[in-house]
């Protein structure tokens, strides 16, 4: 098995949007693999609002924009980031107006803005959503402004890629318009896809505000317990029903659903119209909400080949701890330390997914040592919940909570019930339970010791689970340590022993 616990320097990359609906700064604390927003700012300024008509950038929309790329310049500046990459897309690629706005960038902000093509924008979008779903296969559908980015993608990486102009200000829509008439124009164009062509049987990877939002409703509709976007899937059925029931409804009726919906409210029956005509036109078997794009394909692309290859999952984990070593080591010990017991049980998730999540977990197993013990246990499967690690679906997020809440003595149904009974079966259930025992006796034998934990073992001997020392360390075997042996045998049902050699 190549080495998951790579320990990566801290770095923090700025990157800036330049879409046609909105300028956005986001500013990442890059950890190898790992990423995570430390701010996030935008501006809605409509650069691309009458260019159909016009041909060029909307005249307030610059004025708006250059005014947040100045307040930009000073945000970096002050905060240090030293590697900044600025993109502009469809709205700047496309207006007569465009190497004249990339100039003003310059001499107004001291940005240097790389104007991507739809082609390159399509292709970073979908390094973005491999890099939140590795092994993701299918298609990315990248909605903005003025284009649609569509790209076949596959494990190996981004394929095809098509850009359409099929954004609300390309297409000229706001929250009122002839569904049918719209509906024909999508028509049109997307019987041209090739992309689509390929989705049969496959997933769509919605990238883009819109298409969250729209998830959002569905959650909020649906009574879904977890209000997490990133990796939130629907089925076929679901996708098309949430579409139809957005496309009908008004501006005032959506913002009554979801008030934090704003000025997306005016885009989304046309947004749901085109995931409609995309579902239709592709027959993808599920909808797929990908909260990385273009932005983090951006920081993907930048990786050393090395970086690339980390898992994001753990790396992510890894991430959380902070710069404390001691915590590292003890989670890369306690993963060996845990692995014969669990490597030979039934295999609950696909390939060696479960081994990655062990690897999460145990990394993960000093995550509320500063924590008030009263709320160790709920604060931590917050944490851990809603973590900002890209490559975890729903299931996984609620088994890596659960374990870390049982990590620290949570009871069975103590903390959210309904959630963790809704999103994980029982067999995952009992697995987590049993993962967030052996976690917490691995911690609790060792002092969260990983030069004590490697002299120790768990192992299946004779079928029992047997914890076994060297004679110096017996003395390790005091009553705690043999209650937490007794419950992790409890939970896997297997008589338990302890032996000094």
């Amino acid at each position: 098995m190549p080495n998951r616990f790579v320990f990566n320097p801290l770095r923090d990359q700025a990157v800036i949007d330049i879409g046609s609906n909105s300028v956005r700064l986001v500013i990442y604390r890059v950890e190898g693999r790992a990423n995570a927003p430390v701010l996030n700012e935008k501006v809605l300024a409509g650069l691309g609002r009458g260019m159909p008509e016009t041909g060029r950038l909307n005249a307030d929309g610059v004025r708006r924009a250059l005014e947040a790329l100045r307040r930009f310049r000073l945000l970096v500046d002050a905060i240090g980031v030293q590697t900044i990459h600025a993109v502009a897309t469809a709205a700047v690629r496309d207006a007569s107006d465009g190497p004249d706005f990339i100039n003003q960038i310059r001499s107004e902000a001291g940005f240097d803005v790389r104007i991507i093509s739809g082609a390159e924008e399509g292709r970073l979008s979908a390094l973005g959503v491999l890099a939140g779903a590795p092994g993701a296969g299918g298609v990315a559908g990248d909605l903005g402004g003025s284009s649609l980015e569509l790209v076949t993608l596959s494990p190996e990486g981004p394929g095809k890629a098509e850009s359409w102009q099929l954004g609300p200000l390309a297409m000229g829509v706001g929250d009122v318009f002839d569904t049918r008439d719209v509906r024909q124009r999508i028509d049109n164009i997307l019987t041209r896809s090739d992309v689509l062509a390929a989705g049969k049987g496959t997933e769509l990877h919605a990238v883009g505000g819109a298409w969250r939002a729209i998830a959002k409703i569905d959650m909020i509709t649906r009574h879904y317990p977890l209000q997490v976007l990133h990796n939130y899937a629907m089925s076929r059925a679901e996708a098309l029903t949430i579409c139809d029931f957005v496309a009908g409804q008004s501006k005032r009726s959506l913002e009554r659903i979801d008030g934090s919906i704003g000025k997306r409210a005016d885009t989304l029956p046309y947004a749901a119209t085109l995931m409609r005509a995309l579902l239709d036109h592709g027959q993808f078997d599920s909808v797929v909400i990908s909260s990385h794009g273009l932005r983090e394909g951006i920081l993907f692309e930048a990786l050393s080949p090395e970086e690339r290859a980390q898992d994001p999952l753990v790396a992510g984990a890894i991430a959380m701890l902070g710069s404390d070593p001691r915590m590292r080591e003890f989670g890369e010990a306690l993963f060996w330390w845990v692995m014969p017991v669990f490597e030979d049980l039934p295999r609950l998730f696909p390939a060696r997914r479960g081994e990655v999540l062990r690897a999460a977990a145990c990394m993960l197993a000093d995550i509320g040592a500063t924590l008030h013990p009263d709320d160790r246990a709920r604060i931590a499967f917050e944490i851990v919940l809603r973590a900002p690690y890209p490559a975890a679906s729903h299931i996984e997020r609620v088994f890596l909570a659960r374990v870390c809440a049982r990590r620290y003595g949570a009871k069975l149904d103590e903390i959210e019930p309904n959630l963790v009974k809704r999103l994980l079966d029982e067999e995952r259930l009992v697995r987590a339970d049993a993962l967030g025992a052996a976690i917490r006796l691995g911690a609790d034998l060792s002092g969260r010791s990983a030069k004590i934990l490697t002299q120790t073992r768990l192992n299946h001997r004779d079928g029992k689970l047997t914890l076994s020392t060297n004679p110096a360390m017996k003395g390790l075997f005091a009553e705690q340590a043999l209650k937490r042996l007794d419950q992790l045998g409890q939970i896997l049902k297997t008589p338990v022993a302890t032996l000094v050699e």
